[in-house]
């Protein structure tokens, strides 16, 4: 690794999985374990523990429901906000558990909070035909398709029932917590209006998965959207945070340990992806379908677990280039091929 790029590590403690360690006495790490080789989270208490502010659920799951009542008894934790990065289950999918048990008011952004209930309102009962002719169309198998089928409407069985009622927030607003100013930064391309807390008093942002320290978060095109360019919006976000937050602030990720090293890391990402975008325009020298291309974009296995994720990051990629005029798209016999211009 350049050692121009090379994070620091400032906090040797790591919480276990139902625990909570203190930063400092205003600032609690809490982790909560995920059913997934990304095997936990990291929450974020604000505050005393008779007036704190929790940043970020866990997933809506049986044992981090148990954990959850464990450590707020034990700890004796007062919970009187609920804020929300952004609407996927792993920081979302216990907000409504926490509302309903704890009456505490959920602040989120609009777009991610209506994005959660439309999807949470998927039942798997009817699949739309513009889901299925998506996945066919990326070169997905009968049986992959199959699989997608089966598994339709998951999403709302690890998402606990929204409230009906939330507090909205969004990019530039100014949240009072525990005496200090947090402000507010969205982020674009992980999600529609993912929301980062910064707090300039305190140096500190709480970044959820807008800046991680070691993956890159995914970016991926869903049915829903089948022609959106996420990938630009992400990049754009990085770019637009590097200006917002200073290199010297300690970063507080979803996944993975607090750092040092923001502007790094955020260059590193920006490059990673430009990377990407330039190895796989070259690849495209014959018409591709979106699976051909995993073997330039990935280096993990792409496996059943993840084969959905990867075709929607690969299109990604793919449309970004389309929309910087690099590539081109042409459907044959209801399957999209892909070629550089």
């Amino acid at each position: 690794m350049n050692p121009d790029t090379r994070l620091e590590f400032p906090i040797d403690t790591v919480p276990k999985n139902g625990t909570m360690y203190s930063i400092n006495d205003e600032l609690h790490w809490v982790r909560m374990p995920l059913p997934m080789s990304l095997n936990h989270i990291n929450l974020w208490l604000i505050g005393s523990n008779d007036q704190a502010t929790l940043v970020d659920t866990g997933m809506f799951l049986d044992d981090v429901k148990s954990a959850w009542t464990d450590l707020i008894s034990k700890e004796k934790i007062d919970i009187k906000k609920l804020i929300v990065t952004h609407m996927h289950p792993d920081h979302i999918g216990l907000a409504g558990w926490f509302v309903k048990k704890f009456n505490v008011p959920l602040c989120m952004s609009r777009t991610d909070y209506l994005q959660c209930r439309l999807l949470a309102a998927d039942t798997g009962e009817y699949v739309p035909h513009e889901a299925i002719d998506f996945y066919t169309q990326a070169g997905l198998s009968e049986k992959q398709i199959k699989n997608y089928i089966e598994r339709f409407g998951f999403f709302g069985s690890i998402i606990h029932k929204l409230p009906d009622a939330y507090n909205r927030i969004k990019h530039g607003d100014m949240i009072s917590i525990a005496g200090d100013e947090w402000q507010c930064i969205e982020g674009r391309g992980h999600t529609m209006e993912h929301i980062c807390l910064f707090s300039k008093a305190k140096n500190l942002l709480i970044s959820g998965d807008q800046l991680l320290p070691k993956i890159t978060s995914h970016v991926g095109v869903f049915p829903t959207e089948p022609n959106a360019n996420p990938l630009d919006d992400w990049l754009e976000s990085c770019k637009r945070l590097i200006d917002f937050v200073p290199e010297d602030v300690l970063v507080l990720p979803a996944h993975g340990r607090p750092f040092l090293g923001a502007h790094k890391r955020l260059k590193t990402i920006i490059n990673h992806h430009e990377e990407s975008l330039s190895k796989l325009e070259e690849f495209l020298t014959t018409p591709k379908r979106s699976v051909d291309v995993f073997p330039v974009l990935f280096k993990r296995e792409i496996d059943d677990s993840n084969f959905l994720m990867a075709t929607g990051e690969s299109i990604a990629h793919l449309n970004c280039l389309i929309e910087r005029g690099l590539v081109s798209r042409n459907i044959s016999e209801g399957i999209a091929f892909y070629e550089r211009v």
